[in-house]
């Protein structure tokens, strides 16, 4: 195979003129035509100002490249390499570099949302790469392209959706709307940030075989960034691991995965859920904390001048379901399916249509605001960004004090900071985070606080909504068995929502499977797992991605 990319030595320092930090640091890698390279590694490794350097698009005046090139080697449609100086993108002008983005490098960005533009439609965001990059077309020529491209990539109905705004398309469908941008000029070589991160596994399936089936039609190259082990197994040729922005181990997928040889690889799989050890569980077999009978949320469609309702959309319809004390409940299925809202209806964070809440015993679903307020304290939830969920303006003294003040928890504030501090202990946070603010801390230590915050009270049950889903593999294990222990101490219940199969797997007790706004099956974890009996389960257990059996722990 002839080289497309050839990364030697690479050093890039992020900073402000005076202090600079080493971002990557000294790497070396070779994407070769129809080879996928992926790149893992935790949260702040490198590997996305790699491959930003690769692009040439660092902040101006705050990076640098004291040492090392990146080279882009030309060649053949049969792959055989051209004859001449390889371009060194390092040193290419701006002129060049606008050149060769798009027509020769194309990159898909992590999130399709902040990368497309809301005020433009598709067609035309489509049509934008192909007047800079191929003037020479006729308008018409260019429509067509745009529509063939979007059919390339299975966007149903290509002349409709082309002429759609972004927030009108699925997720899905919008990153596959950023696959088609970035292979409309028909790159050398693909940059691909976390593609699929946000995805649910059948949407991450489909999109993992697209980008496979293009790449072998058009022997390109391809950079994979990612995080997620059952990817790598799935896409890669050659993994390389980064560590503090330096490249530890790089090899073939199979002597990476299945004999990794640095130590820090060893760490990262040993870290996946499917890989913790379990231990003996605890049977769930109390008290029912909470059960849901036939419960609804239907949100009214409104059409016409006058906005009347003219349907419903059943986002919930009809769900039953019980969590008991010591015992995780998971909440699995595809985006949109009604998880969510399932667990702010049970919550009363928004109002069912109809069914039934009942928490320890007592019909809350029609309780008034001040007769739930004194509940509050035994139902409490945890959000998918703790970024977002923690006040950034209080310390994190306040935001434990505060919710113990209102319910008349502890005599006096004094009382009320020593218990924050045992419980920070009891998350494995060190006493001074009270005193600091929640920018200080890194994603994981912020949903540790944010668990902190939901046990101030002693709640005796938690909903926790796709709590690992932005997490780095180490920290997520840390996360994971951080409640594990702390339903089989202190017998909590917890209806853990997520679309990850392998957390479900290692965490939960029972398993609750919805589509459409219903639950199609539920039962034991192992049961459910292993022994599927509806179809959806099995499209969905299938989708998974997985690493091969043999690979390290």
């Amino acid at each position: 195979m002839a080289k497309l990319l050839e990364i030697d030595g690479l050093v890039t320092e992020l900073g402000n003129g005076r202090d600079w930090v080493r971002a990557v640091a000294g790497v070396s890698l070779v994407v070769q035509r129809g080879e996928t390279v992926c790149l893992v590694g935790e949260s702040g490794s490198g590997k996305s100002v790699t491959a930003l350097s690769v692009m040439g698009l660092l902040p101006r005046g705050r990076f640098r490249h004291p040492q090392g090139r990146i080279r882009l080697h030309a060649e053949r449609a049969d792959g055989t390499q051209e004859g001449g100086e390889a371009l060194d993108l390092l040193g290419a002008d701006a002129a060049t570099l606008t050149r060769i983005r798009g027509a020769r490098i194309g990159m898909i960005f992590q999130e399709p949302m902040t990368s497309l533009n809301p005020v433009m439609t598709i067609g035309e965001q489509l049509g934008e790469v192909l007047q800079l990059h191929r003037p020479e077309l006729s308008d018409a020529a260019r429509a067509a392209r745009v529509v063939a491209a979007l059919e390339e990539v299975r966007i149903p109905d290509a002349v409709q959706r082309a002429k759609e705004y972004p927030h009108r398309l699925s997720g899905g469908q919008r990153q596959r709307v950023m696959i088609a941008m970035a292979l409309i000029c028909e790159p050398a070589l693909l940059i691909a940030d976390e593609p699929t991160t946000a995805l649910d596994v059948t949407v991450q399936a489909e999109i993992l075989r697209l980008m496979r089936e293009l790449q072998t039609r058009r022997g390109m190259g391809m950079l994979f960034i990612t995080h997620d082990f059952g990817v790598v197994a799935q896409i890669a040729d050659t993994v390389g691991v980064m560590q503090k922005g330096a490249l530890v181990e790089c090899g073939p997928v199979a002597a990476v995965l299945h004999a990794p040889q640095h130590p820090y690889t060893r760490s990262l799989i040993a870290a996946l859920p499917e890989h913790l050890p379990r231990g003996a569980r605890t049977p769930g077999g109390g008290d029912t904390l909470l059960a849901l009978e036939d419960l609804a949320v239907h949100f009214p469609v409104r059409r016409g001048l006058l906005r009347r309702v003219v349907d419903h959309f059943r986002a919930v319809d009809g769900v039953s379901l019980e969590v008991r004390a010591g015992e995780v409940l998971a909440l699995v299925g595809e985006s949109g399916c009604g998880k969510t809202t399932l667990g702010r209806a049970l919550l009363r964070l928004i109002e069912p249509t109809a069914g039934r809440v009942v928490l320890q015993g007592q019909d809350i679903t029609r309780h008034s605001s001040r007769a739930l307020r004194p509940l509050r304290r035994q139902m409490q939830v945890v959000f998918q960004d703790p970024g977002s969920s923690l006040n950034p303006r209080l310390p994190i003294v306040t935001t434990l004090v505060e919710p113990m003040r209102v319910h008349g928890i502890g005599r006096d504030d004094a009382e009320r900071r020593a218990r924050a501090a045992e419980l920070l202990a009891r998350v494995e946070m060190p006493p001074d985070s009270l005193w600091r603010y929640p920018h200080e801390f890194s994603g994981g230590q912020r949903q540790r606080l944010a668990i902190a915050r939901a046990l101030v009270l002693e709640p005796r049950f938690i909903v926790c909504d796709e709590v690992t889903s932005a997490l780095d593999v180490s920290v997520q294990a840390g996360i994971l068995k951080l409640l594990r222990r702390l339903v089989d101490e202190q017998r909590l219940g917890i209806l853990f929502i997520t679309h990850n199969i392998g957390v479900v797997a290692y965490l939960s007790d029972r398993v609750c499977v919805m589509q459409s706004g219903r639950v199609v099956e539920q039962g034991a974890t192992d049961e459910v797992l292993q022994r599927p009996r509806h179809a959806y389960t099995q499209v969905l257990l299938a989708a998974v991605p997985r690493l091969e059996p043999g690979a390290a722990p």
